[in-house]
């Protein structure tokens, strides 16, 4: 709409008018914003603020040249800013050619040349600077000089020196070539991709943020064809160059790429090529196939240093929310859905992979028939960490004995377990041993006693013990665990005869 209404305004404009009117805003500039405009309007540069392509290539050449470079400093602290005992090294980069300033005008330059539809211009800038390796030198001040290694953009954002993030940026990067299909078949624009995507800057990115551009069709099948080839030499000469080697900062670095690669190959695989192109005419188990990605996608995850937003995490919500959907799960071999429950117990639900309520939704799922929950009952049982949880099952589903023992051998300090088997006993007549399971709630429970209060009073009542009954009242009006209201108003319901 803006620029519609410029366009009608430029139309109602006389020659003389708009040269008028560039004149004012010529004579409005600062000195230093001088030469941009001029710069600009002749044609040269299309974004006034940003760098010529002549500026950045020669900033380039000097950081090449390491005639432009960043500093390294570091400090011993012995107490930190808000004077808290830290004893330790401070280290940061400092920056004395401003070259960050300068990129930093770069990028959002090329991010506003998108918008310009100069693509072309984006993809030749992007190449040559998004690569670039700083030399590193001492800073005169420094206390010490111990990292001399080349300072990258990923550093930099590391350091907050960037003012767009490295995603942005490598964003900006590929749509640029995204914009460009036209210009090269698919087996170039998918190498020309595959290169991108692997790069440093792009480690937050994935092809999957290319579904829904307009695209050759069989891009990605060409990406993954290229990495499956791309992955299997490298694996081929990690084990000539590293079979004998324990750990090396070389052998991290090779497999933090193969590991990219793998990850990169995985997400064209679940989420780019078409599940025709991926599993012809499958006519096997859904729920097979889909544990499988599972797996495979927990295996991507399993190096990350920090689980936060990884695509891998959504998938695999996607795909146990599908599964869950089915209706059908019931349908499936029994000892798969078996080995998947143990699965899942084993690796607690995938809580550390952010798992857990699609993980739980799943298991719940698995399960059809009342022996198959005894079973997974069973399963949980074993391992240790969900008793309470197989308790409730065994109680569901007819197997009282283990219930019971789970409540017996749990009459700790919480007042849950105790509640849960004194109405056990009362539901089963067994009055005798609900009234001792209340009593000992009273001397060991450091939780709410006001049912277990309840039970044995109205226990007193109904068998007529008075003596007991004034004790334990003046003992509940005593107690601060003990809701004295609930309890009066338990026995008002009793007295009327609405307490059963």
């Amino acid at each position: 709409m803006f620029i519609k209404q410029v366009k009608e305004q430029l139309e109602k404009m006389s020659e003389t008018e708009k040269e008028e009117w560039i004149l004012t805003q010529a004579k409005l500039l600062e000195e230093n914003e001088q030469q941009s405009f001029l710069m600009s309007l002749s044609g040269e540069k299309k974004v006034i603020y940003m760098p010529s392509q002549r500026e950045i290539e020669e900033l380039c050449e000097k950081i090449d040249h390491g005639d432009i470079y960043l500093e390294y400093e570091t400090h011993y602290y012995e107490f930190d800013d808000d004077g808290r005992y830290m004893d330790d090294w401070k280290v940061w980069h400092n920056d004395p050619f401003q070259a960050m300033d300068f990129l930093n005008r770069v990028f959002r330059g090329c991010h506003d040349l998108l918008l310009l539809n100069e693509y072309e211009t984006v993809a030749d800038i992007l190449d040559r600077v998004c690569n670039l390796e700083f030399k590193v030198m001492e800073s005169p001040a420094s206390e010490d000089f111990e990292d001399d290694s080349p300072f990258t953009l990923e550093n930099a954002a590391e350091e907050g020196m960037l003012s767009l993030s490295i995603g942005d940026i490598g964003t900006d990067w590929i749509m640029a070539y995204v914009k460009l299909a036209d210009r090269w078949d698919s087996p170039e624009l998918a190498r020309r991709l595959v290169e991108i995507f692997n790069q440093p800057i792009c480690k937050k990115l994935n092809p999957s943020m290319l579904i829904g551009e307009e695209l050759p069709n069989d891009l990605f099948p060409h990406m993954f064809e290229i990495l499956n080839i791309q992955i299997l030499d490298a694996e081929s000469n990690f084990n000539n160059l590293f079979s004998k080697t324990v750990f090396t900062h070389d052998k991290y670095l090779y497999e933090k790429k193969l590991k990219r690669q793998k990850e990169i190959l995985l997400n064209i695989q679940m989420k780019c090529i078409d599940a025709i192109q991926k599993k012809p005419q499958q006519k096997g188990s859904v729920l097979a196939a889909s544990w499988k990605q599972i797996g495979e996608l927990i295996d991507a995850l399993k190096y990350e240093r920090y689980i936060d937003d990884q695509w891998e995490i959504e998938e695999i919500w996607n795909i146990c929310n599908a599964l869950s959907k089915t209706n059908k799960l019931g349908q499936e071999d029994w000892e798969l859905r078996k080995n998947i429950l143990s699965d899942i117990i084993l690796h607690d639900y995938y809580n550390d992979y952010g798992c857990y309520d699609p993980m739980f939704d799943l298991s719940n799922e698995l399960c059809v028939k009342a022996d198959e929950f005894l079973v997974f009952a069973d399963i949980m049982d074993a391992s240790g960490y969900y008793k309470k949880e197989a308790a409730h099952l065994y109680h569901k589903y007819g197997r009282d004995n283990k219930y019971v023992s789970y409540l017996e051998t749990h009459l700790g300090k919480e007042s849950e377990t105790y509640v849960a088997l004194i109405n056990y006993y009362k539901e089963h007549d067994n009055f005798d041993r609900a009234r001792q399971v209340a009593e000992q709630a009273l001397e060991k429970c450091k939780d709410d006693l006001t049912d277990a209060f309840i039970y044995l009073l109205v226990d007193a009542e109904k068998r007529k013990d008075k003596d007991k009954y004034k004790k334990l009242y003046s003992s509940a009006k005593r107690r601060r665990l003990a809701d004295i209201n609930r309890i009066d108003q338990a026995l008002s319901d009793l007295k009327s005869g609405s307490h059963t």
